[in-house]
């Protein structure tokens, strides 16, 4: 039976404030950067305080743009991403 993949609250908190931190880092407004990802600043504001969940394509572009490692971001937010040890 598959289970439904969908994060927590917890976990839209902490990717948000991953992305705010990244965001700031790489010295953007949030103005800027959804310029950037043609979206809308209200929307960004949303993902940032955990209140809005991404698709997947959101989700790389951000990653992308904010120079982010999607291994240790999943880390930090509490995805658990099994790997075999077989290396299949």
């Amino acid at each position: 039976m598959f289970k439904k993949r969908t994060p927590s609250q917890a976990q839209k908190k902490a990717l948000g404030r991953i992305f705010r931190e990244a965001r700031n880092n790489c010295g953007l407004t949030q103005e800027e950067l959804a310029e950037i990802m043609n979206c809308s600043t209200r929307w960004l504001i949303q993902v940032e305080g955990g209140k809005s969940s991404l698709n997947c394509v959101d989700t790389i572009r951000l990653m992308s743009i904010l120079k982010l490692d999607p291994v240790k971001v999943a880390e930090e937010v509490g995805i658990l991403v099994p790997v075999s040890s077989s290396g299949a």
